[in-house]
């Protein structure tokens, strides 16, 4: 089985590392994962598992985000947390002549990719995208707002942070070893607090009128909500549910981050909706 194999790219101006895997023979075509925005998130260590059983038909890409693992540690504080990222993925697919490719991402990486793409006109070259377990910003549940967004700096509340996204599996220690390191990277957890600032006077931003953008994509998407991820509320994909043709929304039997417990399944699931594409699984 294909490994994958780590590169740096100058995207958009900002050092970006990425993760690259290929089948030995001519790929079906591109397809780009973005990892999730928790503590200690990188391409990596939400990918590993997931990328080897892809690039058995594709040329598989994952970047690290700006702030997160070997890229540039970088946050705009007057702009969203997806736009900013949104367009670094952008450049990235541009610096790498990738001009038409399958997405799919995981928690704020889905949600960062349901945000990008609701609109006529997308920047990001998607042929079709997936969202596991990210909602586009809404509906997370008490427990996902504040056990999620909470970090004592050390490896047990790593440990913590992603049981919190997982059943047990064999790679758990792994996973911990990659997340741990990752937040002792210099402006690593300074980039994942930075959503979290406010002004002491200023009232928060008014909500959105999300989820109506996305009734403009263009482009097929699938949501994936797992029946047991306790970060977000029960039932969230209903709120997707009916809201344009191109939108469909896919149950499944997992918890907040099957790209780490269930590979195989998840590998399975986004194969079929990139190659059937319009139709769900």
């Amino acid at each position: 089985m294909t490994q994958p194999r780590t590169h740096t790219i100058d995207a958009g101006g900002f050092t970006t590392r990425y993760w690259e895997c290929a089948p030995p023979g001519q790929p079906e075509g591109t397809v780009v994962l973005v990892h999730d925005g928790a503590f200690g998130g990188d391409a990596v260590g939400s990918w590993a598992s997931v990328m080897p059983l892809l690039a058995k038909h594709y040329r598989v890409l994952a970047p690290d985000m700006l702030g997160y693992g070997d890229t540039d540690k970088v946050v705009y504080l007057d702009r969203s947390p997806y736009s900013f990222r949104a367009d670094h993925l952008a450049a990235f697919c541009a610096a790498l002549d990738v001009d038409a490719a399958h997405f799919a991402g995981q928690s704020f990486g889905g949600s960062l990719l349901l945000r990008a793409l609701a609109t006529p006109a997308p920047t990001l070259p998607a042929l079709s995208a997936v969202s596991i377990c990210g909602t586009g910003g809404p509906w997370r549940s008490t427990k996902g707002t504040t056990e999620l967004g909470q970090f004592d700096g050390t490896e047990q509340d790593v440990r913590r942070l992603v049981s919190l996204m997982t059943d047990d599996y064999a790679g758990f220690d792994d996973t911990v070893g990659v997340r741990y390191a990752n937040t002792r990277k210099p402006g690593h957890v300074q980039a994942c607090l930075a959503p979290r600032l406010r002004h002491p006077t200023l009232p928060k931003p008014s909500p959105d009128d999300w989820p109506t953008p996305l009734r403009d994509t263009p482009v097929p998407i699938l949501v994936v909500e797992a029946t047991r991820d306790d970060l977000l509320e029960p039932d969230w994909g209903r709120h997707l549910e009916n809201l344009s043709p191109q939108v469909h929304v896919h149950r499944m039997d997992a918890r907040h981050a099957p790209n780490l417990d269930q590979p195989e399944a998840l590998a399975t699931l986004l194969r079929t909706f990139f190659t059937r594409g319009r139709s769900t699984p």
